[in-house]
Order: structure tokens, then sequence, then C-alpha cells
């Protein structure tokens, strides 16, 4: 049996239950195809030394005294928080087995976590529900937790009053320059369990105020009315490994056109992916120039900004064969990534 150290998110959230069944079958396979081997598998979820503490699974890996031939690192739900130099350093204290990456690395064994979940539990719309059918705003960029560069993009935005064309949240911060940039759109606990949220106590302890809502396009009467979707994404460096989450796929399910507020080399794992993505529709934007990534959504923005209704809807229904294009590639997509998931070696 393949050891295993690591934690997993709370029972009572969705990804949870998700997070567990992949985990089993990766152990199961690992089991089957390394037999006569030692093997170890690593979640790592909140797992590095900055969550040592209290018998964190990181303390664990520190008592760990078993020599192993292979090292399986998982990375699912989150972002590794590891640096190379400490996965250097795991593989070092552990005389040096063979390792292999699974989940959120670049390379052989990279899988997406969230397509599955959400084409399985993501609500579920007709199309003449969520196309653009009254473009009163030009944009959305919703926000839930204030990494820095949401809230500078959003600092950007508003500076160059780009604001009032378009519809932000923010949650809040505690950092004293930005503590009273904190953007809503004035729903509460209820409104979003309405639109497809999942519920939890912790998120009624959650000082961000703006629950989670990861299995809607969130209120649909803004969905209608807006044009072009800014992700806010969770990783924004470029030297990280891709993440890829259920921030980036919502546009794609939902009919729109997107701009990245992150990791520009997100654009081209879509298009690899055999997804549409619309920076041509941008003429003289570099959105892959990592340094000035902000400046290329705001530049996005300005050349939109003065077009009427009209104007906005003709840009939309020539973009339909695209975005039609996205929404059934991204169900493929999804039974892809399954199936990966449960056939990794």
């Amino acid at each position: 049996m393949t050891d295993f150290i690591g934690q997993t998110f709370p029972e009572d959230w969705l990804w949870s239950k998700y997070e567990n069944q992949y985990i089993e079958s990766i152990r199961s396979q690992i089991d089957h195809k390394f037999t006569k081997q030692k093997n170890l598998l690593i979640n790592l979820t909140w797992f590095g030394p900055q969550f040592s503490h209290n018998g964190n699974a990181y303390d664990k890996f520190l008592e760990y005294k078993s020599k192993v031939d292979n090292l399986f690192l998982l990375c699912s739900v989150d972002p590794s928080m590891l640096q190379t130099s400490q996965i250097e350093e795991i593989v070092s204290r552990l005389d040096n087995p063979k390792l292999y990456k699974l989940g959120n690395f670049d390379g052989k064994y990279q899988f997406n976590f969230f397509a599955p979940v959400l084409a399985k539990h993501f609500r579920e719309y007709d199309n003449d529900e969520i196309v653009l059918r009254d473009p009163k705003w030009h944009f959305i960029n919703y926000n839930r937790k204030p990494r820095q560069h949401r809230v500078d993009l959003v600092k950007k935005i508003i500076a160059g009053g780009l604001d009032k064309h378009g519809l932000i949240t923010l949650g809040k911060t505690n950092r004293k320059s930005d503590k009273d940039l904190y953007l809503t759109l004035g729903e509460k606990d209820k409104d979003y369990v309405q639109y497809g949220h999942w519920f939890t106590e912790a998120d009624r302890d959650d000082d961000i105020g703006i629950p989670h809502d990861v299995l809607s396009l969130h209120n649909i009467k803004y969905w209608q009315q807006h044009f072009l979707h800014i992700i806010g994404a969770t990783e924004f460096s470029s030297d990280a490994n891709l993440f890829v989450s259920e921030t980036q796929f919502k546009p794609i399910i939902g009919l729109r056109p997107f701009l990245i507020n992150g990791n520009p080399n997100t654009y081209e794992w879509l298009e690899h992916q055999g997804f549409k993505t619309f920076n041509k529709y941008f003429p003289g934007i570099d959105f892959m120039d990592t340094g000035r990534v902000h400046e290329s959504i705001l530049g996005a923005l300005m050349q939109i900004k003065d077009m009427t209704p009209d104007d906005l809807q003709k840009m939309y229904d020539s973009m339909m064969p695209e975005l039609l294009h996205n929404q059934k590639r991204f169900f493929k997509f999804a039974e892809e990534q399954r199936h990966k998931i449960d056939n990794l070696f």
C-alpha cells in the first residue's frame, strides 16, 4: 500500500469529496503500477514549512523515516505552495527517490481538477438565458479574495475612470492602504445560495465579505448585461506552474469573451487544449507580455469603452461561433481530464 501524507479541504466543501476520490484513485494506480517498490504520495493542499504547526501534514513528513523508491507530489485543488528549492530539499531528505509531479505541474502528469467537477455540478443554463441581451456593461471583473494582482488591477481601472463602464467585486483586505477598497453588488448570503453556491459554516466566519460562488454565473441579470469577462485568476506570476480553476472556465461555460488578470501563459495553454481565445479582437495589444498584464487589459477596456450597446451586441454576435465552440469543448475537455486522472500511469 502506498504511504500517504497530506490533508484535504474541509469535508463540507464539494472540493473535498473529489479531492479524496482522486487521491484514492491515484493511490490505487500507484499500487498497481509500482507493485514491488516503496512509494510515498504527498498531497500538497496546505503543505509546506509555512503550515508547520500542531501535527500538520508537513510535520508528519518531517517525522517520516522510510526510504522510498518513488515520490509522488499531488497538487490539485490549490497551487503548490512549495518553491523549487523546497521540492529539491524534500527529494534530498528522502534520499533522492524518483519524482513524479501530478496535477498542477507542467509536464506529462498534468491534469485539471476543476473541469470534471464543474461539468457535473455547475448550475445548468439554457443558452438563451446566458447570451448577451442587454449590453449595459462593457465588462465584469468578479474578485473574491483580494489577492494583490486583483487589487492592483481594480485600482488601475478606477484610476482610469473605467469602473463606470463595468461591474467589479473585491473582497475585504486587511492591508491598511487598501482596506477601504471593498466592492460588492449588495447581495446577501442567501442570494449566493440562490445563484448556485454551496454554503458552509466556514463562509459565515470568513472576513472577506463575499461568499464562495464557484458553481454558477452568479446574478443572471448581470451576466446577460455584460460583454467582456475579466478573469481574476488565482495565480499571477508567469514563473509558477500553470493553475487553471473555475474562474477561467466560467466565461467559457457562460458564452463570454474573456481576458485574464493572471499568468499570461494561460492563453497558450487554453489554445493548446482546443479552446479559442479573444486577444485578436483587441488589435495592437500584446497580451503575452508578462510585464504588462494590467496595461494590456486596460488597453482593451479603452478600446471598447465608447462602444454603444448596438456596437457591443454586433461584436458579441460575431464571436458566437467561437463562444459556442468553447462551451462545447469544455464539456469534452472535462471528460478527458476525468479519464486522465483515473489513468495517469
